[in-house]
């Protein structure tokens, strides 16, 4: 973005982090903007200003928040993945891969990378349970990154398996490779007269296993460009920035300490949602989350810092 660079072409001070890291993507600004704009943030302060000249003892308070969150392990080995994909001859597919479900919608979205990688209805894909004598080695499901590593890793699988699928329906039909793609359920072969050739995924699988093509394969992912220096503290440790902003609104008894959250506006980029369902009950959860770290939970230090 041009507004990351000063007049003189250089970098803006203010895009690079106190770890050395450039902001690359000036996401937060419109974000912000837009935000302030959807839920009338200054006239709702004028309103709330004159509540509180008027409450003795209730108070409200508005916040917009604004937060900018690195995707990666600050540990950079932890920044991999593999997978494993078996496509049977009856055209389903069983992927395993090294990420834990835990209820955040992980094997759904990994699923997702898979059918969309094929082409095919979600529900002829399996994902197993994580075990290390299928994929070993396996980082833990942390850091936000579980989907971005493991769908990654199950990306690699598929596209292994397709390079051979896609040679051998080049040889079937006189054609070239770059003729031949996976569209709604079939592999579509365009033939050198032009004509277009729509086999069922099933079939073609069948008919691949017939002719000997592994229909197997694992995948392997690592987190391109991060690294980081911790004596120097010093490095780019994230390959990107998820970006958000919310607005709260609070009424609070100032006698009892009580309060009540009145209204919450949230926006979020999340680029292209793998499962917009899954990603707004994430967004949700983790504001409920955070709300009771800020309110409800005591953390107690001794003067020692124990």
């Amino acid at each position: 973005h041009a507004s990351m660079r000063l007049e003189d072409g250089s970098i803006d001070p203010r895009n690079e982090t106190h770890y050395g890291q450039t902001v690359e993507q000036e996401v937060l600004p419109e974000l912000i903007s837009q935000l302030e704009e959807s839920s009338e943030y200054w006239k709702r302060r004028d309103e709330i200003k004159a509540f509180n000249a008027t409450s003795a003892f209730l108070k409200k308070g508005l916040a917009l928040t604004p937060v900018k969150f690195g995707i990666s392990f600050t540990v950079q080995f932890l920044n991999q993945a593999g997978a494993l994909v078996h496509i049977y001859t009856d055209g389903s597919i069983q992927v395993n891969h090294g990420g834990t479900e835990m209820g955040q919608g992980l094997y759904i979205k990994v699923a997702q990378v898979v059918a969309e990688e094929f082409q095919v209805d979600l529900d002829t894909i399996m994902v197993t349970a994580t075990r290390t004598d299928k994929v070993s080695n396996t980082s833990p499901t942390a850091a936000s990154s579980g989907s971005d590593l493991n769908g990654m890793a199950a990306q690699d699988a598929c596209k292994r398996i397709k390079a051979g699928l896609v040679k051998y329906a080049a040889e079937l039909h006189s054609t070239t490779e770059d003729k031949i793609r996976f569209e709604n359920n079939h592999v579509v072969s365009v033939d050198r007269s032009g004509e277009e050739i729509w086999t069922p995924f099933p079939e073609f699988v069948q008919n691949a296993y017939m002719a000997r093509v592994p229909l197997f394969s694992s995948g392997h992912y690592q987190t391109p460009k991060i690294h980081y220096d911790r004596n120097t503290g010093k490095g780019r440790p994230f390959y990107y920035y998820a970006n958000g902003a919310s607005v709260s609104e609070v009424l609070v008894d100032t006698l009892t300490g009580e309060y009540k959250v009145t209204r919450v506006d949230i926006l979020q980029d999340v680029g292209r949602s793998l499962n917009p369902a899954i990603d707004i009950g994430q967004i949700e959860g983790a504001y409920i989350q955070g709300m009771g770290w800020l309110t409800t939970e005591d953390l107690v230090w001794s003067d020692n810092g124990r």
